[in-house]
C-alpha cells in the first residue's frame, strides 16, 4: 500500500467516527424527545486493494447506514393497545358518569323516591278521607315527577356532551390527518428513493400514534417513502392527500343518529376504538339505552298508575273534565299513528255515572270503546248520540282533547274501564306526561286533592283504589318484560354497575399492555443515555487513534522527503 492509500485508511476513520460522535450526541440530545427513534450507526469494510499477486489488503472503513431503529410490527400493536385503552378510558368516564346521577343506595336516589310515594299512597289506604294525606300524596307525586325530569334532563346533557365529545374528536383527528398527509409530500420530496428523512419520519410516525387515541388505524408503507393510513379496509390517507373524517347526524322517529363517514365520498366507517369508536359506543350501548330504559319506566308509572286512578272516585265528582292528552287527527282510529297518543286503547268499555248533586241520584251509562276501529269524533258521538248520555255533553277543547261537561246541577265520575280509554286521553288521571321528560302532576288533583281517586263503587270512605295503586309497584306488565316497575328500574341500575365495574376492569387490563408495549418499544427505539455514553468514547477513541495514525503517516512522508 503507497503512503497515500494510507493516509485514505486513516482520513476514512476520522470521517467515519466524526459521524458516529454526532449520531451518539444527536441520540443524547434527545434522549427525552417525544416520538424520537434512536439513530444507530452501521459501518463496513471499503473495498480491498490488491498489494502483492493474491494478497489484498483493505482501504479503510465506510459508513454503511445511518438507520432509525423501529419494529414496525410492534409499533402497530402499541397503536391498538393505545386504541383500546383511549376507548376504555371512555367507557368508564360516562358509565361513571351515569351511575353517578342515578346516586343508588342513597337516601335521595329514585328507588328512595319512588318507594316515599308509594308510601303515602299506602297512608292513603288507611285514611281515604284524610285531606291531610290527600295533599301529602299529591306533594310526593310532585317530588317523584321532579326527580324523573331532573334525572332525564341529566341523562340528555350527558349525551350531549358526547355529541360535542365527538365533533371536538373529529376535528383533531382531521388535522392529524392533514398533517400527515403533509408529511408524506415532505418525506416523498426529500428522500426521492435514496436514504431516509430520519427526523420527518420520526414526526409522522408520532402523528399516527396520536391519531390511533382517536381512532383504530393501520399503515401501509410505499416505496416512495408515502404511508397510508387505513381504518379497518378503508383508507383515510392515500400519500399525500387526506381524505378526510365528518360526523354525519340524522334524525329518524324523532331520534338523533350520528355516524362516521369519510369526507371524500362519505364511505361508513366503522369505528370500534379510540377516542371516537369509544363516543359511538357509549352513545349507542349506555346513554341512549339509559334514556330509553327511564322512559319507559316513567312512561308505564303514568299508564299504569293512572289506569287504576282513572276508574276509581275521589271524594267529590267533576262538573267538567278536560283530557290532558290530545290527538293529533280526530277523524282517525285512535291507536293510528296519525292520532299520536302515546297509549294504546284495547277493546273495551268504560262507564260514566252521572249524579244529581242535591237528591245524590246516580246512573251509569256504559260506553264501548275500540282503540283499533274509533275516531275521537266516533268516541264523542258514542257518548252524546249513541248512548245518548243525559246531562252531559262530549267535545273537543285545546289540543283535541276529549271533555265532557256536566249540566247544572249534576257531576261526573268514572269506573270499570276495561279499555284504557281514560287513561290514554288523559280523564280522571293523577300523572301527566309520557315520559321522563314530560311526566307531571295534573293541576286538577294539585288544586283539589279532594279528586284524587281513592274509592271505588262510589262508597264513602273506600279505600279499594288506593289499596290497588298502592300495590302497583310489585305488579309485573308485559310492556316492561314481566317486570315490576321496581324491578325493571332496579335491574336497569344494576346492569348498569356490573357494566361500569367492568370498564374499570378494562381500564386497568388495557393500560397494562400498553405500558408493557411502550416498554417494548423503548427497548428498541428508545435511547440510553449510557450505552450512547459508551458508543461516544469508542468513537472518541476511534478518532484519536485515527489521528494518530495519519501523523505517523506524516511523519513517514517528512523523512521520505528530507532524504530526497
Amino acid at each position: 500500500m503507497s503512503l497515500n492509500g494510507a493516509l485514505q485508511v486513516g482520513r476514512s476513520a476520522i470521517v467515519v467516527s466524526q459521524a458516529a460522535m454526532q449520531v451518539a450526541g444527536n441520540n443524547m440530545a434527545n434522549a427525552a424527545t417525544p416520538g424520537y427513534h434512536r439513530r444507530t450507526v452501521h459501518l463496513a469494510a471499503a473495498g480491498d486493494e490488491m498489494l502483492l499477486q493474491s494478497q489484498f489488503i483493505g482501504t479503510g472503513v465506510r459508513l454503511q447506514d445511518i438507520r432509525r431503529e423501529v419494529d414496525t410490527a410492534l409499533q402497530s400493536r402499541f397503536r391498538d393497545a393505545a386504541s383500546q385503552e383511549h376507548s376504555a378510558l371512555i367507557d368508564q368516564r360516562f358509565l361513571t358518569a351515569i351511575e353517578t346521577l342515578q346516586n343508588e343506595l342513597t337516601d335521595n336516589d329514585l328507588s328512595s323516591v319512588l318507594s316515599a310515594f308509594f308510601n303515602t299512597i299506602s297512608e292513603l289506604a288507611n285514611n281515604p278521607e284524610d285531606h291531610a294525606v290527600r295533599s301529602l300524596v299529591v306533594e310526593q307525586g310532585l317530588n317523584l315527577s321532579s326527580r324523573i325530569t331532573g334525572l332525564g334532563s341529566d341523562y340528555k346533557r350527558v349525551l350531549d356532551e358526547i355529541d360535542r365529545s365527538l365533533g371536538t374528536a373529529v376535528t383533531t383527528a382531521n388535522n392529524l390527518l392533514d398533517q400527515i398527509a403533509l408529511l408524506n409530500r415532505q418525506i416523498t420530496l426529500t428522500e426521492r428513493g435514496m436514504d431516509e428523512a430520519n427526523g420527518l419520519r420520526d414526526q409522522r410516525d408520532l402523528l399516527i400514534d396520536q391519531l390511533a387515541e382517536f381512532l383504530e388505524v393501520s399503515v401501509v408503507q410505499q416505496a416512495n417513502g408515502a404511508t397510508d393510513v387505513f381504518v379497518g379496509s378503508v383508507p383515510i390517507v392515500l400519500a399525500g392527500e387526506s381524505r378526510g373524517i365528518e360526523l354525519r347526524t340524522k334524525t329518524i322517529a324523532g331520534k338523533l343518529e350520528v355516524s362516521i363517514r369519510v369526507a371524500a365520498d362519505g364511505s361508513d366507517l366503522q369505528v370500534g376504538s379510540g377516542r371516537i369508536g369509544g363516543l359511538l359506543h357509549q352513545r349507542e350501548t349506555t346513554v341512549e339505552p339509559a334514556i330509553e330504559a327511564l322512559d319507559s319506566f316513567a312512561g308505564q308509572l303514568i299508564f299504569q298508575f293512572n289506569r287504576l286512578h282513572s276508574q276509581g272516585q275521589g271524594r267529590v265528582g267533576f262538573e267538567s273534565i278536560e283530557g290532558t292528552y290530545g290527538v293529533d287527527d280526530t277523524t282517525v282510529n285512535l291507536n293510528a299513528a296519525g292520532a299520536g297518543l302515546s297509549f294504546p286503547i284495547q277493546n273495551g268499555s268504560f262507564f260514566i255515572h252521572v249524579t244529581h248533586q242535591e237528591t245524590g241520584t246516580r246512573t251509569a251509562y256504559q260506553i264501548n270503546v275500540d282503540g283499533n276501529s274509533m275516531s275521537l269524533d266516533n268516541l264523542i258521538n258514542e257518548i252524546n248520540v249513541v248512548v245518548s248520555v243525559p246531562n252531559v255533553t262530549a267535545g273537543t277543547g285545546l289540543g283535541k282533547a276529549l271533555t265532557l261537561t256536566a249540566a247544572s246541577g249534576y257531576e261526573i265520575s268514572f269506573s270499570d274501564d276495561t279499555s284504557g280509554a281514560l287513561a290514554a286521553l288523559g280523564i280522571n288521571t293523577f300523572f301527566t306526561g309520557m315520559n321522563a321528560a314530560t311526566i307531571g302532576v295534573s293541576q286538577t288533583v294539585v288544586d283539589d286533592p279532594n279528586l284524587l281517586a281513592a274509592g271505588s263503587g262510589h262508597i264513602a270512605g273506600s279505600n279499594d283504589t288506593a289499596l290497588g295503586l298502592a300495590d302497583l309497584p310489585n305488579a309485573q306488565f308485559t310492556e316492561l318484560g314481566n317486570r315490576s316497575i321496581r324491578e325493571f328500574w332496579q335491574h336497569s341500575v344494576n346492569a348498569l354497575a356490573v357494566q361500569a365495574a367492568a370498564s374499570n376492569t378494562a381500564v386497568n387490563a388495557s393500560r397494562l399492555v400498553r405500558e408493557s408495549l411502550a416498554a417494548q418499544i423503548q427497548a428498541v427505539s428508545g435511547v440510553s443515555l449510557d450505552e450512547e455514553t459508551i458508543n461516544l468514547l469508542m468513537f472518541q477513541r476511534q478518532f484519536q487513534a485515527a489521528a494518530r495514525f495519519i501523523r505517523v503517516i506524516d511523519e513517514m512522508l517528512q523523512t521520505l522527503m528530507s532524504i530526497a
